[in-house]
């Protein structure tokens, strides 16, 4: 019996805890790294050209962000049907149609920054030296072609431990990096190229892995050759399905990214630094929010193929646990927030701690809505996902340009709370609507 047949078998939520172990052990050393990497990038620094730092990563994720279908979501909504039924060369089609996408969109991904970049720095406050940075910076998008395909095979063969690892890689040698950097007294220029390398490293890996594993379980079991350009609509819903995704990736861009160039252009590159460095502190509990859309998705789209009574267990059992632990975190930021920041990134970062707070409280909502999310997806109410967050948004929107002209960067805070409280009220309910009417 295979490994993939024997973790079919395996009860669904140990099967889910255990690869939620292995992501959750990549991405704690990866938050770890992270949060000393950036504790001693700020020290080093300063706030000014700390928040410059941010602003160039920032703008790369966000541009290459603005073309990301979400490419693995796909490869296991479609794959897992076709992988069952053992169909090699579906499969197939269906990785390379996924993979021709993933190339073009990071292609285009590219020579878009590259070019909004002289108009998109003076925007955020940057000198011209700052915009050749960043326009360098920006061609580093190519090295993440692939990356969504070959995520989604590794999810889809429960490669879990190899998703884990490649978590961490990046993070870890940017903290060596920047410990060289910080050691030495390094420059603004340093420090970026220390970021440039670490995402180099991750993404590469994470390519190589994806790709071997397609070519040992994939290409070689597969008897088709060519793929053609109609092939995508071989598979029912497929394309409505990546534009659904699409538009909620760029929806979660919102909250990650675009908050913090918001933040620079209406209050400066330092109380963008503050904002990242807030966010950074509150990743550590927000990380496995992704991790348990990831993990739990597999399991809740075959449970839900086959009208298993694991789909509610799995969706409600993980959203409590999940949200539990989010609360908790928030009480322990309420009353050591200020004492956290002071001792680790000093004085002048301090302002950041309610704004902390704030955002670990948007944070355990959004680990109690992940699964919930997920379950949506893998019930056909993709869409309806795509409405409420679409909702949330505008919410969001609106309260954060309200609160930061009243509140300062604290606003940012404020407003994030406030919106991830929406999908969680509505996707229970769009759920429960959903499962009692499948059950009748």
């Amino acid at each position: 019996m295979s490994n993939t047949e024997n973790n079919h078998k395996q009860n669904p939520m140990r099967r889910i805890l255990g690869n939620f172990g292995l992501l959750l052990r990549g991405r704690g050393i990866a938050a770890v790294m992270k949060f000393a990497a950036t504790a001693l990038m700020a020290r080093g620094l300063g706030p000014a050209e700390f928040g410059m730092v941010v602003l160039i990563q920032t703008y790369a994720l966000l541009v290459r962000g603005l073309f990301n279908f979400q490419l693995f979501d796909s490869i296991v909504r479609y794959g897992v049907p076709v992988l069952d039924a053992n169909d090699m060369s579906a499969l197939r089609r269906l990785t390379l149609i996924s993979w021709r996408l993933d190339k073009i969109s990071s292609i285009f991904a590219t020579i878009f920054a590259v070019s909004i970049a002289p108009l998109a720095g003076p925007w955020m406050g940057m000198t011209p030296d700052h915009i050749v940075v960043l326009s360098v910076y920006s061609i580093l998008i190519l090295t993440t072609t692939g990356n969504g395909t070959a995520s989604g095979i590794l999810r889809l063969y429960d490669q879990f431990d190899i998703l884990g690892k490649q978590m961490a890689i990046g993070p870890i040698i940017l903290f060596c990096g920047v410990v060289f950097a910080w050691w030495f007294d390094g420059s603004f220029i340093i420090y970026v190229i220390i970021l440039a390398l670490a995402t180099i490293a991750e993404n590469v890996y994470l390519n190589w892995y994806g790709w071997r594993q397609y070519r040992e379980k994939i290409a070689c079991l597969a008897n088709e050759q060519v793929v053609s350009n109609e092939g995508m609509s071989e598979f029912v819903g497929l394309k409505h399905f990546l534009w659904i995704s699409y538009w909620q990736s760029n929806i979660d861009l919102m909250y990650k990214n675009m908050s913090i160039m918001m933040v620079g252009y209406f209050l400066g590159a330092s109380e963008a630094g503050l904002l990242r460095l807030a966010r950074q502190f509150s990743s550590l509990l927000g990380k496995p929010s992704a991790l348990i859309r990831q993990v739990t998705f597999l399991d809740l789209t075959r449970s839900w193929n086959q009208s298993s009574s694991d789909f509610k267990l799995i969706t409600y059992r993980t959203a409590l646990l999940a949200g539990g632990v989010g609360v908790l975190f928030v009480l322990l930021s309420y009353f050591f927030g200020e004492l956290v920041l002071l001792g680790f990134v000093g004085q002048p970062y301090v302002a950041a701690a309610p704004v902390m707070t704030l955002l670990l409280l948007a944070t355990a909502f959004d680990l109690a809505v992940s699964s919930l999310r997920a379950a949506a997806y893998a019930a056909g109410y993709a869409g309806k996902v795509l409405a409420i967050n679409i909702v949330t948004t505008i919410v969001y929107i609106a309260l954060f340009v309200q609160f930061i002209n009243q509140l300062g960067v604290i606003g940012a805070g404020v407003a994030a709370a406030v919106a991830a409280s929406i999908p969680l009220f509505a996707l229970l309910f769009l759920l429960q609507r959903r499962t009692n009417l499948n059950s009748e």
